[in-house]
């Protein structure tokens, strides 16, 4: 695939969605613009569950030890729906 130097790319939301593909196309040599409505990033104290596909594009970026630094593996997962009932 042929770069265009003019190529931006906007991503709109700060997320690990938004930060990754940021990430992935910078290693690729595409300028990228995130836009986040949040004033910062920072961390907000709630779990996040990598499946597979996830972690594969992210050990893809070179973050799996450092992921694994701090993960703590699930042995279980179960969902429920928004009347606590276990789907």
């Amino acid at each position: 695939m042929t770069q265009h130097k003019s190529t931006r790319v906007a991503i709109i939301g700060g997320g690990i969605a938004g930060l990754g593909l940021a990430l992935n196309l910078h290693r690729r040599g595409i300028a990228c613009t995130v836009y986040e409505s949040a004033p910062e990033i920072k961390e907000l104290g709630v779990g996040i569950t990598l499946l597979p596909h996830a972690m594969r594009e992210l050990t893809a970026l070179g973050l799996q030890d450092a992921l694994r630094a701090v993960a703590i593996e699930n042995a279980e997962s179960r969902f429920f729906n928004r009347f606590g009932q276990l789907i």
